[in-house]
């Protein structure tokens, strides 16, 4: 037994997984065991994992074919002996005190979910940057705290991925809870463990760092025709969790649709600078949904560029959401360091609900 089981999935992160794993065996806080899950790497992965498993008898590898990300999570529950579970990303890495800050806050309060800020490394026109995202230190005791202040937690991403989060490990396991094999399929774990939890802590060490792009990888992707329909029931989800809990709070709610407006803005955005022959008619069949119309109307966000690019949205007209588009796609490749300072700016806004 110990006291954290740290799951990474390993996947075609050779240049990367040893500053990861080297980063968590060398944690100011030992009692802990590493489960490396090879998921099928192709590269030299599994060999690299498994020469630390010579090494540092904290480390356990599984190998297994190829199934994702999350089928990877999974498999590393299933084998987890500590009290809590921690998901780093296996091409991060983490500062030397940071499972020892997660800990004692747990520890602490008794949380079931312990929540902390990070930072956002990005390699961008030849440069390295690094934005902090962090919120208040806060201790939700009971439930009812629990569903009126996890809205804060949004739009600044804490919420949606798993490696700043340190869970319970009977808590999860009670609940049947796993990683499902969808898109994003962090976040809507992260809605079925905060559905019926009765305790989160906020810590606000930025400890872990992602790299949300890095030297040498290509920033922009091919282009996902589905990626609105995807967001779309990613938001669906968000909202019958709240359905759940009768919140009809409509500053909360404000929140929770301000965060799907600005994931709609992403989309419009998205679909703007895409090798799409249908550019308009992907616009219109974002702007003609009746959700799209409720978000735009009810969603409240700090970001006064998300504000301005929601105007012509309102009112359906797509040229100029075209042209909105573009100019964003254009300042996030070309003038990077502006777009990602814009960003951490607008995610960093002192809570205010």
């Amino acid at each position: 037994m110990c006291m954290i089981s740290v799951i990474t999935p390993v996947y075609k992160v050779e240049k990367y997984l040893q500053k990861c794993v080297d980063s968590i065996l060398n944690q100011s806080f030992s009692d802990f065991e590493l489960i490396i899950v090879d998921d099928g790497s192709p590269d030299s992965c599994g060999v690299i994992a498994d020469d630390y498993a010579t090494k540092d008898n904290r480390v356990r590898v599984i190998h297994k074919i190829n199934g994702g990300a999350a089928n990877a999570r999974n498999a590393g529950i299933a084998e987890a002996k500590g009290d809590y579970l921690y998901f780093p990303d296996s091409d991060d890495w983490l500062e030397s005190t940071y499972l020892e800050e997660l800990y004692h806050t747990a520890r602490e309060t008794g949380a079931q979910l312990v929540i902390s800020g990070f930072k956002m490394e990005y390699y961008e026109s030849g440069t390295f940057q690094t934005y902090a995202v962090s919120m208040p230190v806060e201790n939700y005791e009971t439930q009812t705290m629990v569903r009126k202040n996890l809205h804060q937690y949004f739009n600044n991403m804490m919420m949606a991925v798993p490696w700043n989060k340190l869970y319970s490990t009977g808590y999860i396991k009670e609940k049947g809870l796993l990683f499902p094999d969808i898109k994003w399929d962090d976040l809507h774990f992260n809605m079925e463990v905060i559905m019926d939890i009765e305790k989160v802590a906020i810590s606000n060490t930025t400890g872990y760092h992602f790299f949300r792009s890095r030297e040498g990888s290509e920033t922009t992707m091919v282009f996902d025709g589905l990626l609105y329909k995807k967001r779309r029931e990613q938001f669906e989800h968000i909202l019958r969790v709240y359905e759940y809990w009768n919140i009809d709070d409509e500053q909360i709610l404000s929140v929770i649709y301000g965060y799907y407006k600005a994931r709609l803005v992403q989309c419009i955005q998205e679909i703007s600078i895409s090798d799409s022959s249908d550019k308009k008619g992907l616009i219109l069949e974002v702007l003609n949904d009746d959700l799209t119309a409720t978000a735009i109307k009810r969603g409240v966000v700090d970001s006064r560029i998300l504000n301005v690019a929601a105007i012509p949205m309102r009112f359906k007209n797509v040229t100029i959401c075209l042209v909105f588009g573009k100019i964003m796609g254009y300042v996030k490749k070309n003038m990077s360091a502006v777009f990602y300072g814009i960003k951490s700016h607008s995610v960093n806004k002192a809570k205010n609900v």
